[in-house]
């Protein structure tokens, strides 16, 4: 009876690690198949923690509100008024719509 009553606990607290694993909302795992690895690489390297900021495009058709940043031509601009029309960077007076920041 004791023998049952342990492999039923064991059973239990298997389901309840799948079943919680699975649920998990931030999961870090990945499961690769059939990943062939050239042997004269290095398996060394390091891993950076963090937050990473993204910016998207500037686009001519884009809709943008006050503080709305986006890259373009390799420079990361702030709008400085919502609905900005002038290019960033490009075309005459855009500096009074838009902020280089980066």
């Amino acid at each position: 009876m004791d023998i049952k009553r342990l492999a039923l606990r064991i059973t239990v607290i298997i389901i309840m690690v799948f079943a919680v694993s699975s649920v998990t909302e931030y999961s870090y795992a990945y499961w690769a198949s059939n990943v062939t690895v050239p042997s004269n690489i290095n398996t060394e390297g390091d891993v950076s923690v963090g937050i990473f900021d993204y910016y998207e495009p500037w686009a001519s058709d884009g809709v943008y509100v006050t503080g709305d940043q986006v890259t373009h031509n390799g420079v990361i601009y702030q709008a400085k008024k919502d609905n900005p029309t002038k290019e960033p960077g490009v075309d005459g007076g855009w500096s009074s719509q838009w902020t280089a920041i980066g």
